[in-house]
């Protein structure tokens, strides 16, 4: 078993109340297996949905009693204008009434570094960055009652009156994209590549029209950001209606892994910035759903409650993504980690298991 690690000064971890197991289908032929990327969840019903941060493919899942499993794989060229080959790095999923909302990173990559046979590295490839575009993502997809089994949801491209849009794409990325190069604090961050302090969207929470996004980074000095916006519907796509609102939260130096509301609350998921090792933890804002911002440039410092220390591996085991179920008629609060500890995954099974926490009790 992976040790984990207590840093001195943090408080002590938060003790599991159980785990879960999460069974996923294989992975077609050519596609990087998405057990080892989870990076996004949100339960709604009866379903569970999975995104990753490879492919454009969310995994759909039902509760059998003992754990959840695989019930298909929602590819989003079915629904929305995007080519085969993306990757929308998908880093967020939510749901407000009856739409499964999907947030790519908006993030710059750069290749992965390789060495060469000797050993030595072109830093020449290592400077171009990937084009962007495919991971500017920002949509909403009509739920439906799957065809096979009605007791499970399905992503559509239409149900009923109901269209799949999306945040109109540009040349080299979409409309928020554009909005935040031009931005006086975050513009800087928009040609820096994710994990070097450049912009990373995770988290995306929804009280229509209003929508949060989170952001992994940058962090201002100490200071998370969480992106606020309202959206209205022009023709088939999603548009901004007004500004771009940045809210500072103080999260104790670590950036936004995720969002969930819960009822008028909103838990943050949070941890490093960069790639590195660090401590994790899931903080509570108190009515959020009723505390819009104000104003696009003076702007209060939140202070959100910090309610379960998470445990962390070293060089595995990132808190990446949150979804609340419900086991006995208890909330409970289920952790999902990118780069999962050897221990958690059983590929003969194809399953891995996720801590979860009791909600009830960290009321």
């Amino acid at each position: 078993m992976t040790v984990r690690h207590d840093r001195a000064g943090w408080p002590a971890l938060t003790q599991p109340s159980g785990h879960l197991l999460l069974q996923l289908a294989p992975a077609a032929d050519g596609e990087d297996d998405p057990i080892l990327d989870l990076s996004a969840a949100v339960r709604i019903g009866s379903t569970l949905f999975l995104g990753s941060d490879e492919g454009v493919a969310v995994e759909r899942l039902s509760w059998n009693g003992e754990r959840w499993v695989s019930a298909g794989r929602t590819s989003l060229i079915e629904c929305l204008d995007v080519a085969s080959g993306e990757e929308a790095d998908i880093e967020g999923l939510a749901e407000d009434d009856g739409w499964l909302w999907v947030l790519g990173s908006h993030a710059r990559t750069r290749p992965k570094l390789k060495k060469r046979d000797d050993e030595r590295l072109d830093l020449t490839v290592y400077a171009d960055l990937k084009d962007t575009r495919a991971r500017c993502l920002l949509a909403r997809l009509p739920l439906a009652a799957d065809s096979v089994e009605p007791r499970l949801l399905a992503p559509v491209a239409n149900a009923g009156d109901r269209r799949a849009q999306v945040l109109k794409r540009t040349k080299h990325g979409n409309l928020l994209s554009r909005a935040l190069a031009k931005d006086p604090l975050i513009g800087p961050s928009t040609r820096i590549p994710a994990k070097e302090g450049g912009v990373d969207l995770e988290g995306i929470a929804v009280c229509f029209p209003r929508v949060a996004l989170g952001m992994r980074g940058p962090v201002i000095q100490t200071y998370a950001v969480l992106l606020e916006f309202e959206v209205n519907q022009k023709g088939g796509d999603l548009k901004i209606d007004g500004p771009v609102y940045k809210r500072l939260l103080d999260l104790e130096g670590l950036g936004i892994r995720d969002l969930k509301r819960v009822g008028d609350d909103l838990l943050i998921l949070a941890g490093p910035t960069t790639a590195l090792d660090g401590p994790c933890a899931v903080y509570r804002w108190r009515d959020w759903a009723g505390n819009p911002p104000e104003h696009k440039h003076a702007v209060r410092l939140h202070r959100p409650e910090r309610i379960v220390e998470l445990p962390f591996g070293r060089g595995d085991d990132h808190p990446e993504a949150l979804a609340v179920v419900e086991q006995d008629g208890a909330r409970q609060l289920l952790v999902i980690c990118d780069s999962p500890a050897a221990w958690r995954v059983d590929s003969d099974r194809r399953s891995i298991s996720c801590d979860v926490f009791d909600l009830n009790v960290l009321r």
